[in-house]
């Protein structure tokens, strides 16, 4: 019986992602303008469909979730990454090109110090 490895290996981080953080600020009007800044650009991590029990779960914390992006652990990663004021971009070399994927739910450490995993939606 074959374990499934809980975090990537160098080779298995195949895709390259940008992360982005969000700042509001007062327009001087009552409201406030959304920027988004980039915390880290063209990063390696691995973009999974979520699915079966994996699915299901993430489903609990936003019925809209569809992919887990892993990453490798930074320690700064936890404080800009939090859930509904981060996102991904996935730089997909594909005929789709790049896609937007919203951050839904705090970053999971996989492995303490090693990986990290986000429950992510994509923007459509």
């Amino acid at each position: 019986m074959q374990l499934r490895r809980a975090v990537p290996s160098r080779l298995d981080l195949i895709h390259r992602v940008t992360l982005q953080n969000r700042t509001e600020t007062d327009d001087g009007h009552g409201g406030f303008d959304e920027t988004w800044s980039t915390v880290q650009a063209r990063i390696a991590g691995r973009i999974v469909p979520l699915s079966g029990r994996d699915l299901e779960r993430a489903r609990q914390i936003d019925p809209r979730a569809e992919y887990a992006v892993h990453l490798r652990y930074w320690r700064q990663h936890n404080d800009d990454l939090d859930g509904g004021r981060a996102r991904v971009i996935w730089h997909d070399d594909g005929a789709i090109g790049d896609r937007t994927l919203e951050i839904v739910a705090p970053p999971i450490e996989a492995e303490h110090r090693v990986a990290l995993v986000l429950t992510c939606r994509e923007l459509r």
